[in-house]
């Protein structure tokens, strides 16, 4: 049997290998002396129910949002995403007063990536209002086109690239 399988896939003859018979009647003594053969029971099949016999909470329900609010407090801080709007402007004065708050804004100027005179303008925008507050200006990508500015009161670890938690001047 072990010369037909190794024939099969290709494999070279045992040295030592037995004759085809011998294989054959090792094969059937191993049959004959081996324990009875245990098959378990099968396993009943599980009823589901469909999706519309489910019952969901639905989160954004009023109920859940009072509930919420009422167990953790409503947040203090946020993450803003920010992009130019239709006449390629940001704008600084809301994001200023939302950054003093602790809210890390991100700005993705990747909508002008035609526009290289713009987005270097907005750049520079954006750098000198965190810099009046204070506040570092993160590049997220290679070509400066998604940027981060951590709130008041927001750590970033610049080692091990952790963004969170709350620093001594909070």
């Amino acid at each position: 049997m072990r010369r037909r399988l190794y024939n099969l896939f290709g494999l070279p003859e045992l040295p030592d290998a037995s004759s085809v018979e011998d294989d054959e009647i090792e094969l059937e003594s191993v049959i004959e002396e081996g324990d009875p053969i245990n098959i378990p029971k099968p396993v009943r099949k599980t009823v589901r129910k469909p999706v519309k016999d489910l019952k969901f909470h639905d989160l954004g329900a009023k109920r859940w949002l009072e509930w919420s609010a009422a167990q953790q407090g409503l947040p203090r801080r946020g993450l803003r995403y920010i992009r130019p709007d239709e006449m390629h402007r940001l704008p600084l004065e809301p994001m200023s007063t939302r950054l003093l708050q602790g809210d890390i804004c991100i700005v993705d100027l990747s909508s002008l990536a035609h526009m290289d005179s713009q987005r270097s303008a907005l750049a520079r925008q954006v750098q000198d209002m965190a810099n009046y507050g204070g506040l570092p200006v993160f590049a997220l990508d290679d070509s400066n086109r998604l940027l981060l500015i951590p709130g008041r009161g927001t750590r970033i670890d610049t080692e091990t690239h952790e963004l969170g938690g709350n620093s001594i001047l909070d």
